[in-house]
């Protein structure tokens, strides 16, 4: 049975391999919106790692919801097509 060192190195490795893969995945894309999409996304992870309160939940949830209605989304096709250039 593997120590749990072991399996923390392990799992950092997959963490690191992962980590490269999407790397390389996010530099191939070419749509900006995407990209800034992303880079909120990846800012609001990094910089805020606290529990987030229920109102603050829905107010990002209805935030997004009327992006989606006002047209401010990526199609799904798209979003396929783009993973099949991956």
């Amino acid at each position: 049975m593997p120590s749990i060192a072991k399996k923390h190195k392990d799992a950092a490795h997959t963490i690191e391999e992962n980590k490269n893969e999407l790397a390389i995945k996010l530099l191939s894309l070419k749509d900006e919106e995407s990209v800034q999409m992303l880079k909120v996304i990846f800012e609001d992870i990094t910089s805020n790692s606290k529990k987030i309160s229920k109102v603050r939940y829905n107010k990002e949830i209805d935030a997004a919801v009327k992006r989606v209605r006002n047209g401010k989304s990526i199609p799904n096709q798209q979003v396929m097509d783009e993973m099949d250039t991956w």
